[in-house]
């Protein structure tokens, strides 16, 4: 059977213009997960990312402090289909409009403004409007013209993971660096899981982590999910 790592990119920078950048915690991050994967006994064949910045810059640092380490990893290939959902806009413009017309998700929206920036009641009122608004965009309530459909985007990450098996098919290791989102999605494929169930696996994802899975022609099996063995402090373990 061939190996496949799923890595969620590094810390990215919610709150600030430009949230596709990674923080300097989440350069650290990657480059953790690269000296780790160095010492790895298989290394892979094939590295692929996302085309988000987060993802590509993810996928450069790991490779980096892999060869830094004396691992000769080959440099990183774009996949589109890798990309995440736009959560971004959905919670700037879609959110709003669906409030309008959704009571529920307007209290929790007001609820999350009316928090102080910084405070963990502020971090945990995010989570509740982030994960009420994925649900209704799962259900198809949440409509808008830069948002894709989770159906759409959920059958571009599986066209996307077919596309890496079929051209790694036998005793092949390879990385893929994207989200959270597609890490959801394909261990909800691997386990056999209903969609939503996936799409809310997506929420615990962490940073930098490692999803490992095994395949082979007709067949996908999770072995280990989100795991952290380069991180050895508390502090370096986020969500956001």
């Amino acid at each position: 059977m061939s190996r496949l790592l799923l890595i969620r990119h590094g810390q990215a920078s919610l709150g600030a213009a430009d949230y596709d950048v990674l923080s300097p915690l989440g350069e650290q991050q990657a480059g953790a997960l690269g000296s780790w994967m160095a010492r790895m006994i298989d290394p892979p064949h094939a590295i692929y990312a996302g085309p988000r910045k987060r993802q590509r810059d993810t996928a450069a640092h790991l490779v980096a402090a892999a060869r830094s380490a004396g691992a000769e990893f080959p440099a990183p290939q774009e996949l589109l289909e890798f990309d995440e959902y736009p959560a971004i806009v959905l919670m700037k413009e879609a959110v709003p409009e669906l409030a309008a017309r959704d009571p529920e998700l307007a209290a929790l929206a007001t609820a999350w403004m009316s928090a102080e920036r910084g405070t963990p009641g502020h971090q945990r009122a995010f989570e509740l409007v982030f994960q009420a608004a994925m649900q209704r965009w799962h259900g198809g309530a949440l409509e808008h013209p830069a948002v894709e459909p989770f159906r759409e985007f959920q059958a571009r990450i599986a066209r996307g993971l077919e596309r890496v098996m079929q051209q790694h098919p036998r005793k092949s290791t390879v990385v893929v660096v994207s989200s959270a989102g597609p890490v959801g999605v394909i261990t909800a494929l691997a386990l056999g899981l209903d969609t939503w169930a996936g799409l809310k696996t997506s929420f615990i994802v962490h940073n930098a982590s490692v999803t490992e899975l095994a395949y082979r022609p007709g067949e996908l099996q999770l072995r280990v999910f989100n795991a952290l063995p380069h991180i050895h402090e508390r502090a370096h373990v986020t969500l956001r």
